[in-house]
């Protein structure tokens, strides 16, 4: 069994959820129902486009996400500004 992280944006609503199955095909159907029982519950999330469905999924590895977010010294400039006065 392999455990997935899904992830669907439609309507304006977030559904996040994790989900163990043997393939992918199996877990978009088990995600959907639990869904459809409302174990999975949205959240409302207006920034997406209301006409179109986002579905993203990934295989996690011992039940997590890999994420280096690392660290940052103080006084280190993380981007170009903006708006810019003259």
């Amino acid at each position: 069994m392999k455990q997935y992280r899904i992830q669907i944006r439609s309507d304006g609503l977030y559904y996040n959820g994790i989900i163990t199955a043997q393939n992918e095909a199996e877990a978009l159907t088990l995600f959907d129902k639990q869904i459809q029982s409302g174990e999975i519950k949205p959240e409302d999330e207006g920034f997406y486009l209301n006409n179109k469905i986002f579905i993203t999924y990934e295989e996690l590895e011992n039940g997590t996400t890999e994420v280096n977010i690392g660290e940052t010294s103080v006084g280190v400039q993380m981007g170009e500004s903006g708006v810019t006065t003259g």
